[in-house]
This record gives structure tokens, sequence and C-alpha cells, in this order.
């Protein structure tokens, strides 16, 4: 069990030893010094293990009250917002990686069974245990509690999720759905004999790490079943990890920035730690250039030249605007979206604002984006205020909030799916 304590209630998301060779900027700051309302025991929560049953039934119902998680999201949603101009705490370090692996620690630790109502972990700790894998009962392994738990943990990028854990999410008929809910690329695939997230990421020109981070059915990259729907995430200019590979090294050799590979690539933590290190488990294919897309001309017939934005969209800047206006999409655009804009880009279903972004056009800030569709408002409720079927500019032209100029491109829109 954990040696973890309770101690006074409240603490900061980031330690002030880190603050003090941080280089935020003063509104992120002060929202960083803010205390959150949890037991300071919880801020341990954030480190990479297995988080498993705390001490006593009593400082677990302590340290997963309910107000704690409610306090933990809203914070994060609080950092999100105010730290925008200033991500990194550190260099290759985000803010909000601190906050987010105290959340996934936190649900590993408070995940409760679905029927009795106990902690999982406590009810985990009651079965028999063995030496090998393969001897452990299907019965156990396919609980609701053990596969919810490691559910948790392969959806999380900060977890200790690995091909041991991953083989012992293999079986479980709560969790072996065979099709994605919903594909961001609308390109999926059936696996054959034989498939590895390594093999499919070099036939389709993807990257392992997306592809197993966006498929929750997917549970072991090294020996995938026959027959899984697989949703393919969008196609990039690909690397083969080799163990000699340095992260910097490789983004400089790239002419990327070290945050454009992990925003690239979904496993990659915001330390990069998981790159290397024995050989990822997702695999060893990753995105060096910006995922594409399927994009649909409006009918317009277009220009063939390539453009210079650098997701490979058409009249680009690479700086998240565009040099063109094209005519607005059929179907409704977001309240007060400017229609000075060079892509649109069509919400889709599940896929909240920060992954449209990053799956259509990395290069676009989140606080351009809010700027162009005010009716997102907040990087905090701009997931809730994302319409499904509603259209929002993506790229905007340099003088989106002037009045509209005359228009040198052509249609060009995106849809997620």
């Amino acid at each position: 069990m954990s040696a973890l304590e309770t101690r006074s209630l409240g603490f900061q998301a980031i330690p002030q030893q880190v603050l003090d060779l941080s280089d935020v900027g003063a509104t992120c700051l002060g929202v960083l010094k803010q205390t959150i309302n949890c037991e300071e025991a919880v801020a341990d929560l954030g480190q990479r293990q297995y988080h498993g049953s705390l001490e006593s039934i009593t400082v677990t119902d302590t340290v997963c009250v309910f107000s704690c998680k409610t306090a933990l999201t809203t914070a994060r949603g609080r950092i999100e917002e105010a730290c925008t101009e200033t991500p990194d705490a550190l260099p290759m370090t985000t803010v909000l990686s601190f906050i987010d692996s105290i959340i996934s620690g936190w649900d590993e630790t408070c995940l409760k069974d679905k029927t009795s109502g106990e902690y999982c972990n406590y009810i985990i700790d009651e079965l028999d245990e063995y030496d090998e894998l393969e001897d452990i009962p299907k019965t156990d392994l396919c609980s609701y509690c053990y596969g919810a738990k490691l559910s948790l943990m392969q959806k999380s990028e900060y977890s200790a999720y690995d091909e041991y854990y991953a083989a012992m999410l293999e079986e479980p008929p709560v969790y072996n759905g065979s099709k994605p809910e919903s594909c961001v690329s609308g390109k999926i695939i059936v696996t054959k004999e034989g498939d590895s997230c390594d093999s499919v990421a070099i036939a389709n020109s993807i990257s392992g790490a997306t592809l197993y981070y966006i498929n929750e059915n997917l549970p072991n990259c090294t020996s995938i079943k026959a027959g899984l729907e697989l949703c393919l995430p969008l196609p990039c200019t690909t690397h083969i990890i080799t163990a000699n590979d340095d992260f910097i090294q490789l983004a400089v050799d790239s002419s990327v920035w070290y945050t454009d590979l992990i925003a690239w690539n979904l496993m990659l933590d915001s330390l990069c730690s998981n790159f290397c290190e024995g050989g990822p488990f997702w695999g060893h294919v990753i995105c060096i250039g910006p995922p594409g897309g399927d994009f649909e001309d409006g009918g317009s017939g277009g220009s063939t030249k390539p453009g210079n934005i650098d997701t490979g969209r058409e009249g680009g800047s690479g700086n998240g605007y565009s040099e063109d206006i094209v005519d607005t999409p059929a179907g409704e655009i977001g309240e007060g979206t400017t229609k000075n804009c060079g892509v649109y880009v069509q919400a889709q279903e599940g896929i909240g604002c920060a992954k449209t972004i990053v799956m259509a056009n990395p290069s676009t800030p989140m606080d351009l984006f809010l700027q162009v569709n005010p009716s997102l408002e907040t990087a905090a409720k701009c997931d809730s205020n994302l319409n499904p079927g509603m259209w929002y500019c993506l790229t905007p032209h340099y003088s989106w909030d002037y009045a509209q100029p005359s228009r040198r491109g052509h249609t060009v829109h995106g849809r997620l799916g």
C-alpha cells in the first residue's frame, strides 16, 4: 500500500520551488499560486507510479472526497485559461502537466466498483496473487475493477501503464468493443493477424503514439488481434525512433518546436520521458510533421499550388493566420465567428476544442481560436460551447477583426471526421 499520509488542507498545483524557477506570466503565476482545496496529500498523486490502496479507508475517504475532484478540474480550467501565453512552467514541462498528472492519479486511487460502491483498489487487493500473468483467473482479469482501472491507466499519458498492464487489459469483455465511437480522420481499418502499432503506422504514414491514444479498444501494440476496427489518426511525415535518438535534437533536425512533437503524438508526455525509455510500449513511429486531414473544396475549383501554412493547408502563414479569405461554408457558423477566415473547421461530436485544433492545425493558438470564435468564450468553457455540426474559423486572416477585404483565395473547409 502507498505510504501516503493526509496532511493539511490545500496545495498549489505547482510547487513553489518550481515556480521560483519559472518564467510564466503574471496572470498565469497568480492562478498557479491559488490554493486547491484538497488534502495536501493529493498533490503526491501526480507521481508516475501504480496508484494502489492507501493505508486505510479513512485516509482514502479523505483524499477521495468529491469536492476535491471538483476543485482539481476547476483549477485546471483556470490554469489553462490564464496560462495560454506562457504554457511552459519549465523547458519541456507544461503548466498543465502538473495538474493533469494529479487528476490522473486521483482517478486511479478513487475509482469505485459500480455495483458495490467499494474502492476498486481494495477489491483488487483482496484477490489472490500470482507469479505469472497467465495464471490469473479470467474472472479476476475480466472483473469491472480490473478493467476499469487499467482502462483509466491506458488513457493517461502520466500513468505507469506499460506492456505488462496492456497484456492484462487484452481480454476484459467490458472494454473490448471493436469500433471506436468517433473517428476524426474518417478512416477506419480492420486489423489482420500479425499487425502491430508499428506496422499499421508505417503502412499508413501515421503516428503510432496517436493511434494507440485514440483507440480505447487497442490494449496491446505489439500483438494486435485480427478483426479489430481501428480509427486512423491524420497522416503525417513520420520518423522511426531509434535507441540513439535525442528528443530535442530530433525536433531541431525536423525544423519544429519540441512542443509540436508532443502535440502531434498524443501518447508523448509533457516531459518526453516516455520517448525512448526501453522502447515505448505504443511503438516507435511518430509524427515529425503536422498531421494532415481530408479537406473539402467548396466547389470553386481552387488552386493546385501548395499553401505555406505549416500544416499543409492552403494559403497560411504557419503562425495560425491565413493570407487568404475564403467563402463561408454551407451550414451554420458559430455566432460572432469572423468571416475573414482562410480555413473553417466543422465541430464533431465528442471532439473538444484542443483536439479539434491539434488534429486540424496545431499552429493555431488557443487564444486566437477563441478570439475569432467569440461564442466559445473561454478555454475553460470552450468544449461545452462547441456545437457539433457548426462551423468555426480555424485560421483567420490577419485582418479578421476589420471590415472584410476582397477575397484572394478559394474555398477551404475542413471537417474532422
